[in-house]
């Protein structure tokens, strides 16, 4: 029997990217952060033949630390990281091969209820803060259609705190054992003995992982293109009813999710999404609208690196990279929205719910994709408020001197499944020219 060393290319430091927990949190960090809030400035009408729109805005998230767990249950990010390091978990292999088998010799030295190792209790606290700028044009090509293009820049912030507490009883074993330690026996329960923080993050940043407790990162994100095309009919009542058709592609241009990175946001997401967006209003009123809109996006397949898990290990070892074939699941959205104006100003209500369902992966060596695609269907309720200011019609009446419309936003979280707790606040501009 060779030296017993610490092993810890199985400890539950880094879940898969779509693992429960902060692996969700960043996948469904990269859709929320996607440049679908571009395309917003320009949501609510067509552009004139020949008329441009710019937008600029600001989206600042509050302090990530919290996350909606399987049971809809609100959870610190790093709850799923918490590890008792006790015998029963040794024995599992979760903590590694090595500690292990250490276990199971002690289990046949001595009394068992004498020599069962307690070595303490691994936490993680991570707070991420977040932020995204963003930048659209679109462009009134006919009097039926209006092209676009958004991108936004994003920042992130990730702050990880190890800790690794409570008594640990392995050196109390071996005093007990005296000489029924022969050497390879004392020789593992005495770096068992060492177990710390400290010993935890080298050994993560052994097999090729990045710093542990913090990462930050800003850069743009994914490329959105699209357009817009609307028409309206009248109902039975006499009640206006408008619709809005929007069709768009998001292209993988923000950062991706690196596989040697433990604690990095995926900016982007990756692949290729294909979306298609349906909006109704009906004017019930010459100051109040009522609306609903859906969207749906296909998600295409992309080729990418990844850790491929052997078995139910967390920290996979670096010899485990490898392309695999991702194939993300699809995203849907539904919203029922109230819209009132009075002169220049305007407030809007909105309720939203929003999917994405279970990814994939599949590759070409041997191993756990099931565990890398647990838990990835992620959903999240949200209302969000705002107010704008809106002075298109009164320049067009020559009552004011630019024309513009500024929005204030502010979402907030209801419920969800697997996804972060986002709250935000968003401020954007829009102006015009005339191009003709």
């Amino acid at each position: 029997m060779g030296r017993f060393c610490l092993d810890l290319t199985a400890r539950p430091a880094r879940r898969s990217r779509t693992g429960t927990g902060f692996r969700l949190f960043l996948l469904f960090l990269l859709l929320l952060l996607s440049v679908t809030s571009a395309e917003s400035a320009f949501a609510q009408s067509l552009l004139p033949e020949g008329i441009v729109a710019w937008q600029a805005g600001y989206r600042s998230y509050r302090s990530q630390e919290n996350a909606f767990d399987s049971n809809f249950q609100l959870r610190p990010i790093g709850a799923d990281y918490t590890m008792k390091f006790d015998h029963d978990m040794l024995r599992s292999g979760k903590a590694g091969k090595d500690l292990q088998r250490l276990a199971t010799v002690l289990d046949s030295v001595g009394d068992p209820a004498e020599t069962r190792l307690d070595l303490g209790v691994l936490k993680q606290h991570v707070t991420a803060d977040l932020s995204a700028s963003i930048f659209g044009l679109a462009y009134g090509a006919s009097k039926d259609l209006t092209i676009f293009a958004g991108i936004p820049w994003t920042r992130a912030q990730v702050r990880n705190r190890v800790e690794f507490s409570g008594s640990n009883n392995a050196m109390a074993i071996l005093d007990r054992l005296g000489s029924m330690a022969f050497d390879e026996l004392r020789a593992g329960l005495e770096q068992a003995g060492q177990l710390d923080a400290a010993t935890i993050r080298n050994a993560i940043e052994s097999e090729g992982y990045g710093p542990v407790d913090h990462w930050s990162y800003s850069g743009i994100g994914d490329t959105i293109l699209g357009g817009r095309t609307a028409f309206d009919v009248e109902l039975i009542s006499g009640v206006p009813l408008s619709f809005e058709y929007s069709p768009s592609i998001s292209l993988p241009t923000g950062h991706a999710d690196d596989p040697d990175l433990i604690n990095d946001v995926g900016l982007g997401k990756g692949y290729i999404s294909i979306a298609q967006s349906l909006t109704q209003r009906a004017r019930v009123s010459s100051n109040l609208l009522l609306g609903m809109d859906q969207m749906y996006a296909y998600n295409m397949d992309a080729r990418m690196k990844r850790r491929v898990p052997e078995e139910n290990e967390s920290i996979v070892a670096a010899d485990r990279k490898t392309n695999v074939l991702y194939n993300p699941g699809d995203d849907v959205e539904l919203g029922a929205f109230f819209e009132g104006r009075s002169g220049i100003y305007g407030a809007r209500l909105r309720f939203a719910d929003r999917i994405h369902y279970e990814d994939r992966y599949t590759g070409s060596i041997v191993g756990n994709y099931d565990k890398m695609s647990a838990s990835s269907g992620t959903e999240l309720l949200t209302y969000e408020a705002g107010f704008s200011i809106n002075t298109v019609e009164a320049y067009q009446k020559k009552e004011f001197l630019l024309p513009f419309i500024a929005n204030f936003t502010a979402s907030f979280p209801i419920a969800g499944q697997n996804s972060p707790n986002f709250e935000y606040y968003e401020l954007t501009l829009t102006s015009f020219l005339d191009a003709r």
